[in-house]
Parts: structure tokens; C-alpha cells; sequence
């Protein structure tokens, strides 16, 4: 009985930061399409590292992050045409991201570090979607971090973090058709 409490409560433990991670969103209204996608913002955390990642893996970065958004919204045929603004926009930040390998800039700055190191690695994101007249109608959040070192053994510099991007932007397609299909 002693083992069995201890494991339940140790699964729990264990699991409350699996649950902190995740797709997050809110609405205060039904989303109408077609989005157009502003561009990407660089959060704070993410802004006070761009230094040490490098301005290349930012721009890198927020290009991934559009296209993975913009391949989702498309598939879907919510995506406003090239250079359509004025209607529902999507003001997307990412607020941090983390690499699974250190970057050339990292490298360039600490000649300790060597390609083959690796680390867990992940990102946040968090977005707003607008109408034209600039009221919110929905808010998305995004984060994930591996829990396994060992999964970065293989993995590029930024494995992780595009995991990040793909998940979100498939999260965020699933719940724009959700909350369009049911009014809200």
C-alpha cells in the first residue's frame, strides 16, 4: 500500500510540469477568415538573447515560425492573400526559444563550446488574433521543453524549438475551425 502511494504521489509530482506546458486559448469572440499574419515579434526574454544566439537564427527563427502558421492557415484556406491586411490579423511574439546545439554566434563568443555539446531545447509562443478595428479575439499561448537529454544527441540547433512551431501552428489551426464551426 506504501509503494503504491508513494508511486501515485510521484506520478503526480512528476506530472504537474507536463501539464504546465501546452496549448493555451481564449476567446471573446468567434474568429472570422480570412487571417493575415502580421509579422513575427521577438519577446523580451528572447530580444535579451539575441546577442549571444545570433540576429541570423532570430531572423532564421521567425521565418520558420510564419511559414509553419502560414502552411497551417493555408491548408485550411484561412490565409488572406499576399499583402492583405485589414481584416482579422494574426500579431504572433515568440517570447523564447531555446537551441538543442549552441549556434555559430554562441560558438564565435565562447571557443569552449563545440558543436556536438547538446541540450534540451524548446520554445514559447504566445499570439493575438485581431479584427480590423483592433479588438482581441482570441489569445494563444504556446511552450514546450524537452524532458530528455538524450533525444538531443541527434538532434539539429533548433529540433526542438520547430517541434514548437509545428505544434502550435497545427493547435492553432484545429482551434480557429473549432471556435469558427461553433460560433465561439
Amino acid at each position: 500500500m506504501t509503494r503504491w502511494l508513494i508511486a501515485a504521489l510521484a506520478t503526480t509530482a512528476l506530472s504537474a510540469p507536463a501539464l504546465a506546458d501546452g496549448f493555451r486559448d481564449d476567446y471573446t469572440a468567434a474568429p472570422t477568415g480570412p487571417v493575415s499574419i502580421a509579422d513575427i515579434a521577438i519577446g523580451e526574454e528572447l530580444a535579451g538573447e539575441a546577442d549571444e544566439l545570433g540576429e541570423r537564427e532570430i531572423t532564421r527563427l521567425t521565418g520558420m515560425l510564419h511559414d509553419d502558421i502560414a502552411r497551417e492557415l493555408a491548408s485550411m484556406s484561412w490565409l488572406a492573400g499576399e499583402g492583405a491586411m485589414g481584416g482579422t490579423t494574426l500579431f504572433v511574439t515568440l517570447e523564447d526559444a531555446d537551441p538543442n546545439r549552441p549556434t555559430f554566434a554562441q560558438m564565435r563568443g565562447n571557443p569552449s563550446l563545440d558543436y556536438r555539446s547538446h541540450s534540451v531545447g524548446g520554445a514559447e509562443i504566445s499570439a493575438e488574433l485581431r479584427d480590423a478595428s483592433g479588438n482581441v479575439l482570441a489569445t494563444y499561448h504556446y511552450e514546450w521543453t524537452s524532458n530528455d537529454i538524450r533525444f538531443a544527441a541527434h538532434a539539429g540547433t533548433w529540433t526542438d524549438a520547430t517541434r514548437v512551431f509545428d505544434r502550435f501552428a497545427r493547435q492553432l489551426g484545429d482551434s480557429l475551425a473549432e471556435h469558427a464551426e461553433t460560433g465561439m
